[in-house]
């Protein structure tokens, strides 16, 4: 039954399973159609993330005593890591053979170590070596990601770029 209001009517399994198979595809579809645009908006999200960490870790070791960090503001740093893992989980069934999506998925776990390294120095401040190899590690590997996302563009959009609004004509 469906209520006082429905008192006649019962919720119909099929019609119910096939909406929320529809609702389901047309998520996962948005992913799919929009692989290239997501997925440069999470490395461009951790690289400005990259960039205040540094900035915070270098301002704290260039005054000795201050904390850069509590534990509550390392989950900024986290958060947008755990989203791109799952944009990777979600594409990754149908994007499996691309190199940006292996290259995206490397970038991630040079983005994860620096930030457990900047995490390591909040609570034992030391040497920011490591830090800064593992940031430069994950810029390099963003930087790989870009380039592979480049060589993979559809032939529509590099024809686009060739021709002016009305040269591409289809008669």
């Amino acid at each position: 039954m469906l209520g006082r209001a429905f008192r006649h009517r019962q919720a119909r399994p099929a019609v119910v399973l096939l909406v929320g198979m529809l609702l389901t595809g047309g998520l996962h579809g948005c992913y799919w159609l929009k692989y290239e645009k997501l997925m440069r908006t999470h490395v461009e999200l951790m690289l400005s993330l990259s960039d205040k960490l540094t900035r915070r870790i270098e301002a704290s070791e260039a005054t000795p005593g201050s904390v850069a960090f509590s534990p509550a503001m390392m989950n900024e740093f986290f958060y947008p890591l755990e989203r791109a893992r799952d944009f990777v989980r979600i594409v990754a069934p149908r994007y499996a053979g691309r190199g940006s999506l292996a290259a995206f998925t490397q970038m991630l776990e040079h983005y994860e170590r620096a930030v457990r390294e900047a995490d390591r120095l909040r609570v034992q401040p030391g040497p920011l070596g490591d830090f800064r190899r593992f940031t430069q590690a994950f810029r390099a590997q963003a930087a790989r990601v870009e380039n592979a996302l480049a060589s993979e563009e559809r032939p529509m959009s590099s024809l686009r770029r060739h021709f002016h609004p009305g040269e591409l004509r289809t008669t």
